[in-house]
C-alpha cells in the first residue's frame, strides 16, 4: 500500500514539472500564430508536445479522456519512468519577422510629376510645330500661271505623285493654253493638262523634264473629319507665292454648287482659314500634315476672305484624281432622283415621326434608276404645287440618311455605276426596302 502511494505522488510530481516546463517554453520571445484555436482557455498547454511530437493536452484532460471504468492500477499501469527532462516548444528558437526565402519587399515609387507648361511655353510648341510643318510640306506645293486668250491667271496646286502628276482646279487651268509650274525652291517648270472633272473643280496636269526630286504630300482622309479641328492652307493669294494661313474645321457634309454641273461637290469641308483668289487649287491639311481637302471657293461680297472657305473633300479628291490619271475622266453613280431635307412641313403634312430624317423625294427621272426600281415622286406640278405624296428616302445600304446632302455625299464616296443598292423609303406610315441598280452621270465635255 506504501509503494502504491509513493507512486501517486511520484506521478503527480512529474505531471507538474512537465506542466511547470511547458508553461516557461511557452513564454519566450516567440508570439503564438493565429493557428493556435482561439476556443481553448489555455493558449499555454496548448502549445507543449509529447516525446513523440504529438500535442498533449493539460492533465485534467488526460483523466477525462480515460475509460471511466478503469482502476487506478490500469492508470498508474500505463506510465513508465517518467522524466523530468524538458519539454521542447513549438515555437522554441528566434523569431524571424523578415520575408520567407529570397522575397523581397516591393518597393512602390512614386509618378514622376508632370512639368508644369506656362503660357509661354504652350505658344511656342505651337509655333515650332507649325513652322516645322511649313518646311516639311512646302517644298511640294507649286504656284501655278496660266495664258489664255483671257490674259494671265494664276492659281495653286500641290504634287500628287513622283511621276510629275499636280492636283489643282479644273477653275484654275480651265481654258488655259499654257501652263508654268513654280516650286518653293525657285524650279519652273512647263506643264500640260491631263485630264479635268469640273462636277468636283478638280484637275490634274503633268510636269515637263523635271530636274529635281519630287516629293508627294501625304493624303489624309476626310471620312473623320469633326468641327473644330485645326487646319493649315497652302497656297498662292492675290500671287502671294507660298503662302500659309491657319484656322479650324468649321462645318462638315455640306455640298456645293461648283459652278460647272448640275451637279453638287458633295462632303466640302468648310473652314475659316483665311483663303482668297490665288489659293484655288492649294492643299487644306490637317495638324499632321496630311492633305484633307482641295481649297476651291469662298463666300464672300468683296472675292476676298470673309471666313468662309471651302475644300473638296480628300475622300473624293482620291476617287476622281485615279479616274482622270488612267481612264481621263471619273463617272460618277447616278440614282435619277431631284430632293430636299425633310422638314417641318414634311413631318406635319405626311405624318412623319419626329425621329425619321432623310430626302423628300419631289420627282424622279422618266425611266432612270429609281423610277425603275419603283421610287415614288411628289406628283404636284408648278401649277398645283407640292402634293407630298412621295417617298422618303431615310437609307442605303443600313446607312441612315439625315439630309439630302447626305444621300449626295453617300452616292459620290461610296457607290459605283453599276452597283445595286438598297434603299430604306418611308412610305404610308411604314418602312420599306427597295432594291436598285445604280445608273452612270452622263459625261460632262
Amino acid at each position: 500500500m506504501k509503494t502504491l502511494n509513493d507512486l501517486k505522488k511520484l506521478f503527480i510530481g512529474g505531471i507538474s514539472a512537465l506542466t511547470l516546463v511547458a508553461a516557461i517554453a511557452c513564454t519566450g520571445t516567440a508570439e503564438p500564430t493565429e493557428s493556435v484555436s482561439s476556443q481553448e482557455p489555455d493558449a499555454t498547454q496548448q502549445l507543449a508536445v509529447s516525446d513523440d511530437g504529438g500535442p498533449t493536452g493539460p492533465p485534467s484532460n488526460v483523466a477525462q479522456n480515460e475509460d471511466s471504468n478503469s482502476t487506478g492500477d490500469d492508470l498508474f499501469g500505463e506510465i513508465e519512468n517518467p522524466t523530468s527532462e524538458s519539454i521542447p516548444a513549438a515555437f522554441d528558437g528566434e523569431s524571424d519577422d523578415g520575408p520567407i526565402g529570397e522575397a523581397s519587399p516591393e518597393v512602390i515609387e512614386p509618378a514622376p510629376a508632370s512639368p508644369e507648361l506656362t503660357a509661354i511655353d504652350i505658344v511656342t510648341a505651337q509655333e515650332e510645330h507649325l513652322t516645322a510643318l511649313y518646311e516639311q510640306t512646302v517644298q511640294s506645293v507649286v504656284f501655278i500661271v496660266t495664258g489664255s486668250l483671257q490674259g494671265v491667271g494664276s492659281g495653286s496646286g500641290f504634287v500628287w505623285d513622283d511621276e510629275g502628276h499636280v492636283v489643282t482646279n479644273y477653275h484654275v487651268v480651265q481654258g488655259a493654253t499654257t501652263l508654268v509650274v513654280k516650286f518653293f525652291n525657285g524650279r519652273e517648270y512647263r506643264a500640260d493638262i491631263v485630264a479635268f472633272d469640273p462636277a468636283a473643280d478638280l484637275a490634274v496636269i503633268k510636269l515637263i523634264d523635271v530636274e529635281h526630286e519630287l516629293v508627294p504630300l501625304t493624303i489624309g482622309s476626310s471620312d473623320e473629319l469633326r468641327t473644330g479641328q485645326s487646319v493649315i492652307a497652302l497656297g498662292n493669294p492675290f500671287g502671294e507665292e507660298f503662302t500659309m494661313t491657319t484656322g479650324i474645321v468649321s462645318a462638315i457634309t455640306r455640298t456645293l454648287d461648283s459652278g460647272f454641273s448640275q451637279y453638287s461637290i458633295p462632303s466640302v469641308v468648310q473652314t475659316d482659314a483665311a483663303i482668297n483668289p490665288g489659293n484655288s487649287g492649294g492643299p487644306l491639311l490637317d495638324i499632321f500634315g496630311a492633305v484633307i481637302g482641295v481649297n476651291t471657293q469662298i463666300k464672300s461680297e468683296t472675292r476676298q476672305s470673309s471666313g468662309v472657305g471651302f475644300a473638296v473633300p480628300v475622300d473624293l479628291v482620291k476617287r476622281v484624281v485615279p479616274s482622270l490619271i488612267e481612264f481621263g475622266e471619273h463617272t460618277y453613280a447616278l440614282m435619277g432622283i431631284s430632293g430636299e431635307e425633310v422638314g417641318l412641313q414634311h413631318r406635319e403634312t405626311l405624318g412623319l415621326p419626329g425621329d425619321v430624317t432623310g430626302a423628300y423625294v419631289t420627282r424622279t427621272t422618266p425611266d432612270g434608276p429609281a423610277d425603275f426600281a419603283g421610287v415614288r415622286g411628289d406628283t404636284g406640278t408648278q401649277t398645283t404645287g407640292r402634293q407630298f405624296d412621295g417617298d422618303v428616302i431615310v437609307s442605303i445600304n443600313s446607312i441612315r440618311m439625315k439630309s439630302m446632302d447626305d444621300l449626295i455625299g453617300y452616292l459620290a464616296l461610296n457607290t459605283a455605276p453599276g452597283e445595286e443598292i438598297v434603299l430604306g423609303v418611308f412610305r404610308n406610315g411604314v418602312e420599306i426596302a427597295i432594291p436598285m441598280v445604280l445608273g452612270a452621270r452622263p459625261s460632262v465635255a
